[in-house]
């Protein structure tokens, strides 16, 4: 059985952008949060709030379940 990394996936997020073909600063305005915030947790990674988190995949319409992978090979 796969065990979850309690992380969200950034590679996630950069597809999720990708995808949407929305602006950061437009993803950044309706989920209530700094340009440069969102950006550094697309592209760096971070420590986010989950209510954020769920504020973000809101905005490109996703679950966000779906930031959370399982970890494969059951080691961190």
């Amino acid at each position: 059985m796969p065990t979850y990394d309690p992380t969200y996936d950034r590679r996630v997020l950069r597809t999720w952008h990708l995808e949407s073909g929305k602006t950061l600063e437009e993803v950044a305005f309706r989920a209530r949060c700094s340009y440069t915030h969102l950006r550094r947790l697309r592209d760096v990674g971070g420590n986010p709030s989950a209510e954020l988190l769920a504020r973000i995949a809101a905005v490109y319409g996703r679950d966000v379940r779906e930031l959370f992978t399982p970890d494969r090979a059951g080691a961190r």
